[in-house]
């Protein structure tokens, strides 16, 4: 029994070991080494200069696109809290309701039925506004992964600029590399990106819709109360009546370089 008990775990070793190998040699099998980099000369470096301007055009991207997800957690914080007050609000026109049909007192009545109006307005523009804050955290979502996926993007394409550049160089090194690997490497990392800057338009296009839902919700809101005189005098939202800020995904364009508007360009 001892000797299974050694064994097992011997085995299970060994079988990570393996699966790590093989995971370490998938990894280098696309990545050129620094000695082999560092073979070329200032002026044949021209590819690798431009691969790398593209990395860090990405992940000046992926930085914005985290700091947008920490951002929008701010508006879901106030559709919170816009519910609870269309919550109060409806609570408030139940007891005036209440009243009114016990007494049956003809203003009491006109009055309950303006508070209830008036609460189911708010109620409307609570939950608009909540669907709203729910899309636009979903679309700044997927727009960070779309950033993530230009990243690695960027690096697939860095390590074949590393390979193309000895190549062009005629560094003997260069032929213990495979261009075939790099290139079905950019060509994977570019579909996963072309799936997930797709993605989060779409996201974005909802986003979008759901705002304007809740701006055409708020305004009937406000509308219903200076036509009913209830709610006049104090806000009928917690937060502004429009968002303070808009969607962002990473552009997809043919050049490698920045635009200058903070966004990515990525290159086939």
């Amino acid at each position: 029994m001892r000797r299974i008990w050694i064994t097992v775990p011997l085995a299970a070793l060994a079988a990570c070991a393996s699966s790590s190998a093989g995971k370490g040699q998938q990894a280098s099998a696309t990545t050129v080494s620094d000695a082999d980099l560092g073979r070329l000369a200032q002026g044949q470096m021209a590819p690798v200069v431009e691969a790398r301007q593209f990395v860090g055009s990405a992940r000046d991207e992926q930085a914005r696109a985290r700091l947008h997800v920490q951002e929008v957690q701010h508006e879901a914080e106030l559709a919170k809290a816009d519910a609870q007050t269309a919550k109060a609000d409806a609570d408030r026109a139940a007891v005036q309701a209440k009243v009114a049909n016990d007494t049956r007192d003809p203003v009491h009545l006109e009055q309950a039925r303006a508070m209830k109006a008036q609460a189911d307005a708010k109620k409307r523009a609570a939950d608009a506004r909540a669907d709203y804050a729910k899309k636009l955290v979903a679309a700044r979502q997927a727009s960070l992964a779309a950033s993530d996926q230009q990243v690695a993007l960027g690096e697939a394409r860095l390590e074949r600029a590393k390979l193309l550049a000895l190549q062009q160089a005629n560094i003997p090194a260069a032929g213990k590399y495979d261009m075939a690997k790099f290139n079905e490497r950019v060509s994977s990392t570019q579909k996963s990106f072309d799936e997930g800057l797709q993605k989060a338009r779409g996201q974005e296009s909802q986003a979008m819709a759901a705002q304007q839902a809740w701006v055409d919700a708020q305004r009937q809101s406000q509308a219903q109360a200076v036509q009913t005189g209830i709610g006049t005098d104090r806000p009928t939202s917690t937060g502004s009546s429009t968002p303070t800020d808009t969607t962002a995904v990473p552009n997809d364009t043919t050049t490698a370089t920045p635009t200058g508007t903070g966004s990515v360009n990525p290159a086939r």
